[in-house]
């Protein structure tokens, strides 16, 4: 019994120095396992941290500058527009950050994973703005395109995309940019010779709602001529709908949606400065040889920029709608006080002083103090590309004017 009672005694002593030294290995193992995964996590974390490696919000409004930077004949080249959302690596940061406080017991492997997979979103954000500018640059005029613009604005449009070179005429309102005046002038759009035209065998004619008349034009289609002719407009939404109708016909459909949408942020910008508390009442005189002369009312453009100005139509509120014949009653009735008139309908009248010899116009508030604002007639009525430019520019007319009026008071 002893001997076996001391036999089973060294066999527990070895089997108890077996064990030891298995826990002894498994351990070793164990902590080599810990310091590898920390080792793997350090390095990954030290890669996402790379500098080169994170998206860097400072770089992408160079790139979005060179998609969507647009330039006209009469701006220089814009900047690319701001925009209130931001960059989608920009908003994944603050996602991030918003998950992580609310997950701020878990720290370790979610925060990696968040950051880790910054760069390669980034990298989808990048190429689809590569593969932006790449259907911006390959848009192009189809071959063989032969244009006709009738009035000015719509040719105004077409240089400011770029288009000039596949025009083969204009209408007689075509005058800007100067260099339009070299194409071939067909005389007024609303009077068109369907023979002048067909004779230069244009493959697309667009126009305004003057254009005609309506027989020429349906014999110009029924030629296979595309005719494109643009609604009637009046709003400060005008230049974007304009840029954005012709844009598709000539097959610039980004280019012209770039256009619209920086007319409509310099729209922005100048309203917003045209705002003002002491608003003039302003009358705008439509004057052509041969004795016409009008009052603008409501519902025309002129109620359009002057009230984006900063004023009042005065035929407006005096209930005029339309145009009416000027007549010294309705000089009376809507008092005035600054008049508004085109720079030709000046010039067939003589000038300031011409303007003020017709009956009834001097004995108005705008014609006791010669308050007489003129500007050319394409600029200020045309609701082309220049639309907020036109708009500025009567708004500081118009406070230098309240200026007066305040000093004289």
């Amino acid at each position: 019994m002893p001997r076996i009672t001391h036999g089973l005694g060294r066999a527990g002593l070895w089997i108890g120095l077996m064990l030891a030294i298995a826990q002894l290995v498994v351990g070793c193992a164990e902590d080599g396992s810990q310091q590898a995964q920390s080792i793997a996590r350090q390095s990954v974390q030290q890669q996402v941290n790379e500098p080169s490696a994170q998206p860097q919000p400072a770089d992408q409004p160079e790139q979005q500058q060179e998609g969507a930077s647009v330039s006209s004949p009469d701006q220089p080249q814009q900047q690319a527009q701001p925009s209130s959302r931001q960059p989608q690596s920009q908003q994944r940061d603050t996602q991030s950050q918003t998950d992580r406080a609310d997950a701020a017991d878990e720290p370790g492997d979610n925060e990696d994973q968040d950051d880790a997979s910054q760069p390669t979103d980034a990298a989808q954000q990048n190429s689809q703005q590569q593969r932006s500018v790449q259907v911006d640059e390959a848009e192009t005029v189809p071959d063989g395109t032969r244009l006709i613009s009738l009035f000015g604005d719509v040719t105004e449009i077409v240089y400011a995309l770029g288009a000039q070179e596949f025009l083969v005429a204009r209408d007689a309102s075509s005058i800007y940019p100067a260099e339009a005046e070299q194409l071939p002038n067909l005389g007024f759009a609303g009077s068109l010779n369907i023979e002048a035209i067909l004779n230069l065998e244009p493959t697309l004619i667009i126009g305004t709602a003057m254009a005609g008349p309506p027989e020429v034009l349906e014999q110009l289609r029924q030629a296979g001529v595309e005719v494109l002719i643009l609604e009637e407009l009046k709003g400060l939404d005008a230049p974007q709908i304009k840029f954005r109708v012709i844009g598709d016909a000539l097959g610039l459909s980004n280019k012209a949606e770039a256009m619209a949408l920086d007319v409509e942020q310099r729209l922005e910008a100048v309203l917003a400065a045209a705002a003002t508390d002491s608003p003039l009442r302003v009358l705008h005189i439509y004057i052509r040889r041969g004795g016409l002369q009008l009052v603008s009312g409501a519902g025309n453009e002129a109620q359009t920029i002057i009230e984006a100005a900063g004023g009042i139509d005065a035929a407006a509120e005096a209930g005029i709608v339309g145009w009416q014949q000027l007549t010294p009653e309705a000089l009376v009735a809507a008092d005035p006080d600054v008049y508004l008139v085109m720079d030709r309908g000046l010039a067939v009248v003589g000038g300031v002083e011409g303007l003020l010899e017709i009956p009834g116009m001097a004995e108005t508030r705008a014609g006791r103090g010669q308050h007489v604002i003129s500007m050319a007639d394409l600029y200020l009525l045309g609701f082309g590309p220049r639309l907020p430019e036109a708009i500025a520019d009567l708004a500081e007319f118009l406070r230098e004017i309240q200026d007066q009026v305040l000093e004289s008071e």
